[in-house]
């Protein structure tokens, strides 16, 4: 079977960094094209990364037949947007964590896909890692009891003073960007969604980067019911991942959980080549090297296709939302916040 043919919304870094490279190693994909607003900016993309087929808007290449999927890497506020008009173009969507900002617009995406039949998914490439399977084959096979607690922590210092994740109106902000890793792990270990969330954000001012207004730094309380979870997510603290199960007779932790491979400072080392740490009970646990990246793209080319169910559906995405929505509600008013 032919590879599928993939276009890039937009010329971006995670695109450049992760995304293209995975659907190069991919045993079913290929990237066919890549569209910018300025056509010179597409076209040195296209020819730093092998690119055949440049566009100089995305119109031109949601017109393009011969584009079968679309990835779309675009500013947070324009995910909804775009993958709507994929969608109306007849394309597949893999669209880039937040799938959108907000529930409503979640629903409206998850809508269209339906009425075209076509595929969406977030790109949650976490999930796709073999250690999440093996973290939750423990977790269910009772190596630390019954779960009780998920703690999970994700930041970096962001210091670029440009960059769009400073700016409200673009969609901006650490829990949109990392915190929404701590609150989908939560969820995929809870194995349910939470009855109730708390949350507090200490957010920009008017002279800081992208003029205020966005969460800096968050701090998160789902109640699962029976498990709790607590959060944290920060523009402006030191590099760190981690996430902490603990149950009544054990405790299960992920040094890794979301971006392996990283060193101290962030950078990336390899997308996930190196094998990332489990520690279960205060001992290492071997965990299978993989290509995170590469099998979320090759898994959604097989649901694509109809050769498999997609993992994670629309649906999936909408119940994500819908736990952003109520954590940012609990900051706005200073409650908690009942689902």
């Amino acid at each position: 079977m032919t590879k599928m043919n993939f276009g890039i919304l937009g010329a971006a870094r995670i695109a450049a960094s992760a995304l293209i490279p995975a659907i190069a190693k991919s045993s079913n994909a290929q990237v066919a094209a890549v569209a910018a607003r300025d056509l010179g900016r597409a076209q040195r993309y296209a020819a730093e990364h092998g690119i055949p087929k440049a566009y100089g808007s995305y119109e031109e290449m949601l017109a393009d037949p011969e584009v079968e999927a679309v990835y779309n890497p675009l500013p947070n506020s324009e995910h909804a947007p775009w993958s709507l008009r994929a969608l109306e173009a007849g394309k597949h969507v893999l669209c880039e964590k937040p799938f959108t900002l907000n529930a409503a617009e979640a629903e409206a995406v998850d809508r269209a896909a339906k009425r075209a039949g076509k595929q969406v998914m977030e790109a949650f490439m976490y999930r796709f890692h073999p250690q999440i399977a093996q973290a939750l084959e423990l977790l269910h096979g009772g190596k630390i009891g019954e779960l009780r607690l998920i703690r999970s922590s994700f930041s970096f210092a962001l210091s670029r003073p440009e960059d769009i994740r400073w700016v409200a109106g673009l969609g901006g902000g650490a829990l949109y960007d990392i915190g929404t890793y701590c609150v989908n792990v939560s969820r995929t270990f809870a194995g349910r969604e939470p009855q109730a969330v708390w949350g507090i954000a200490d957010l920009t001012g008017p002279n800081d980067p992208g003029g205020g207004g966005v969460d800096h730094s968050f701090l998160g309380w789902l109640d699962f019911g029976g498990v709790r979870a607590s959060l944290d997510c920060s523009f402006r603290q030191a590099f760190r991942q981690q996430m902490e199960l603990v149950g009544s007779a054990g405790t299960l932790t992920l040094l890794e959980p979301y971006v392996p491979n990283r060193n101290s400072k962030g950078q990336d080392q390899g997308h996930g080549r190196t094998a990332p740490s489990l520690v279960l009970n205060g001992e290492p646990v071997a965990s299978v090297a993989a290509d995170q990246y590469q099998l979320m793209v090759e898994h959604f080319v097989r649901a694509a296709r109809g050769q498999e169910p997609l993992r994670y559906p629309a649906e999936e995405a909408v119940r994500q939302m819908r736990v952003l929505d109520a954590l940012f509600q609990s900051a706005r008013e200073g409650r908690t916040v009942r689902l």
